[in-house]
């Protein structure tokens, strides 16, 4: 069942809910932990501070989706060297209502790195082998079809095999149902993707779970050093605060992302006798380019990201990337003109890269995020790199027309043109830099005095307190995490099932 705040608070002020198990949040992590629980009988409440969307609600349009289904109305920004985007869901289901759908399993080369860190479960061959096939198949993972990915996708993987690379693919994904509507971003209107509201939460509610929307997670409760539950606001549809809550249970599972779980611990006062409390932030930052063809390509029409190619020996992902067409015109106009027809012909793709860069989380005075990232020197030369393999790509291809992907160049015709802008001294600033998947601020570890949170889910300071998100990674993952986060949730909710 799911019940919005103001349908249960009413005018009682403070609301007090009882159960075993209290998961804040529901996106990858939280709902797939819920669920587990929820299976394995225990009575499970999820709090989210989003509403819930049904498919037909969602509407087309990036000012409707950043206002209603992005974290900060998708205003998020890392701040250093300079300003980085950093976008976050919001809603039931979180971050799997808004990203692609891509499916890859962590790659054994930071598997092994991990399991060399104490994490016994990241072993390639081990037990989240299994937890891996389980998840997909409850997901209907496959690989996108020619038919769903269309031209902006197939142009790209057209350049790729012209030259010969063999790192291309088309990319695994969560939609089983997908139509190749091109509005990932935006909410799935047809319900084709099997986001976590339409797979592990329904689920979930059938054996029992319940789903409290409206619900702002403010602080942990805590008794002689245990966790006994959570309290916060909460929230009318338009974010007004119209009473409280209490959730009062034996097990608290925060799974607010990287983000949104060390700001709750910060302002709970509590889990960071290490000191890594919102340290080491990482994210995939990323930079795309768009080309121009003859032919006919219509990038809003398919898979907004079908295509990729692993460049595993620098931890490059190249990921085709594609959204709507009033979109990319803000990105085009100089190069389109007066002539939209000319979008028409237009090609798009991104690369994003395992960071070696770091940040931190900290909640500002306002009690929002503040994020403080700068990107490093080895990372810019990384995306400076991955910029001159795009656009190779879209010379092999046959692009007539290149956008190297640095601010206030001209558009060019020629390869060596492109890759003369993408000379290895651009600055960050002249790149359309954003980032995603921010991971780390509450890492895994067997040292207290180095991580927040024991191998098997549990923090170290407080007990009956866990966490099951992305901020548990170690280092950054370097693929799209959301199948990973699944499944690393599924393994900490069995060992809670089992009294762990």
């Amino acid at each position: 069942m799911i019940r919005s705040a103001q349908e249960l608070v009413g005018s009682a002020g403070t609301a007090i809910w009882q159960a075993d198990v209290c998961v804040v949040g529901t996106g990858a992590g939280g709902a797939a932990v819920g669920h587990t629980l929820a299976k394995a009988g225990a009575k499970v409440l999820f709090l989210e501070e989003g509403r819930s969307w049904a498919p037909e609600q969602f509407v087309p349009k990036p000012s409707v989706a950043y206002r209603n289904l992005y974290q900060d109305r998708n205003t998020r920004v890392m701040e250093g060297k300079s300003y980085i985007p950093l976008p976050g869901g919001r809603g039931v289901g979180g971050s799997t209502l808004v990203n692609s759908g891509i499916c890859f399993r962590a790659p054994d080369r930071v598997r092994r790195r991990w399991s060399s860190f104490g994490l016994d479960w990241a072993a390639p061959g081990g037990e989240l082998d299994a937890i891996y096939g389980e998840v997909e198949a409850l997901l209907g993972v496959a690989k996108t079809d020619p038919s769903q990915a269309r031209g902006n996708n197939l142009i790209f993987k057209k350049g790729v095999e012209r030259l010969g690379h063999p790192g291309g693919d088309f990319i695994s994904r969560n939609a089983p149902g997908c139509v190749g509507c091109g509005v990932c971003q935006l909410g799935c209107p047809t319900g084709g993707k099997a986001s976590a509201d339409l797979t592990f939460i329904p689920e979930a509610m059938d054996s029992g779970a319940e789903v409290h929307t409206g619900c702002r997670v403010e602080r942990i409760l805590l008794e002689r050093g245990r966790c006994i539950g959570v309290e916060g606001i909460a929230l009318s549809p338009d974010d007004r605060s119209i009473g409280r809550f209490q959730v009062r249970a034996g097990k608290t599972v925060l799974a607010g992302s990287a983000v949104g779980t060390p700001l709750l611990l910060w302002r709970s006062g509590t889990g960071n006798r290490s000191g890594q409390v919102g340290k080491n932030l990482h994210v995939h930052p990323g930079t795309g380019t768009i080309a121009f063809f003859d032919e006919e390509i219509r990038l809003w029409d398919g898979v907004t990201q079908g295509y990729y190619v692993d460049l595993e020996d620098e931890d490059i992902v190249i990921e085709t990337f594609s959204a709507t067409p009033e979109t990319y015109y803000t990105l085009a106009r100089r190069s389109v003109g007066g002539d939209l027809r000319k979008m028409n012909r237009m090609a798009s793709c991104g690369a994003m890269i395992a960071d070696r860069s770091s940040g931190t989380v900290r909640p500002a005075p306002d009690g929002r995020p503040e994020i403080a990232y700068s990107l490093g020197e080895e990372d810019r030369a990384r995306l400076i790199r991955s910029l001159r393999f795009i656009n190779t790509v879209y010379a092999a291809a046959g692009a007539v027309e290149l956008q190297a992907g640095v601010t206030g160049v001209p558009t060019v015709r020629t390869l060596d043109e492109a890759l003369a802008q993408l000379h290895p001294d651009v600055a960050l600033h002249e790149m359309n830099v954003y980032a995603s998947h921010p991971q780390g601020t509450c890492r895994m570890g067997v040292d207290p005095d180095e991580s927040v949170v024991r191998p098997d889910g549990r923090t170290h300071d407080v007990e009956a307190l866990y966490v099951a998100d992305g901020s548990l990674f170690p280092e950054a993952l370097g693929v799209n995490p959301q199948i990973t986060i699944m499944s690393l949730a599924v393994w900490i909710g069995r060992r809670m099932a089992a009294g762990g």
